[in-house]
């Protein structure tokens, strides 16, 4: 398991470890990851889509980023890893197996559609991504609220969005608690804007303890290979 993974698990923990620019701080840190596509200040992590993004991602002091794979191969992923990326973003269609085999690399898969047949998500969580992907229409309706919580069930693996500067503490709540750990804001936001969106996550009430804890629908965490079970992209 790599950064963008641990910093995952840590977030859902309870934001034990401070990420993105700055020193640390003893202040409460939001119990999910809010990256951006390119570099902002105060982003936990960045996702580069093009050069320009990666070079620029490279030269920064973001502890974590990574970028976006039109195809992952073994090169490809050598050639992330070697220009300093923690993760690839990939879609399963045309992705090679043995791409997979770097254990000091994060992979995040991109999905398309968030229904996808059981047994194809339990294999797919098998592969231990440290997130996967998806995509949802804001403000969030409840079908696709039951949707994510089916596949972080299914594939107890870190669900991620890409949301807007503006989503609603309701809605980042619903999407808390299906399986939802990271939040990606596109490109051109501000440091104002990933501050406002922290600052919505921190201000959630906690996650209610159920009487019935097999009856929760999630939350996933990162799975260590038998060390740590599911239990929280």
């Amino acid at each position: 398991m790599g950064k963008f993974a641990d910093a995952i698990r840590d977030r859902r923990k309870g934001g034990q470890r401070r990420l993105g620019f700055g020193a640390a701080s003893d202040e409460r840190q939001p119990t999910m990851l809010v990256g951006t596509i390119g570099i902002v200040e105060g982003a936990d992590f960045c996702l580069a889509l093009d050069d320009d993004d990666r070079s620029a991602a490279a030269s920064s002091d973001l502890a974590v980023w990574g970028t976006r794979l039109d195809a992952l191969t073994a090169d490809s992923v050598a050639a992330a890893k070697d220009g300093g990326a923690a993760f690839v973003s990939f879609e399963l269609d045309g992705a090679r197996a043995d791409a997979l085999l770097d254990e000091e690399v994060d992979y995040v898969v991109r999905l398309g559609d968030l229904r996808i047949d059981e047994a194809d998500a339990r294999a797919l969580g098998s592969l231990r991504p440290a997130e996967l992907a998806v995509e949802v229409e804001f403000p969030v309706g409840l079908s696709a609220i039951l949707e994510l919580r089916r596949l972080a069930l299914l594939t107890s693996v870190p669900l991620g969005v890409k949301c807007p500067t503006d989503v609603s503490a309701g809605d980042i709540e619903a999407l808390r608690d299906s399986g939802v750990a990271v939040f990606v804001l596109d490109r051109h936001v501000t440091a104002d804007d990933v501050a406002a969106v922290k600052q919505r996550i921190v201000e959630l009430p906690e996650r209610k303890s159920k009487r019935n804890e097999d009856a929760q629908p999630l939350i996933p965490t990162m799975r260590l290979g038998g060390d740590e079970g599911s239990g929280e992209e």
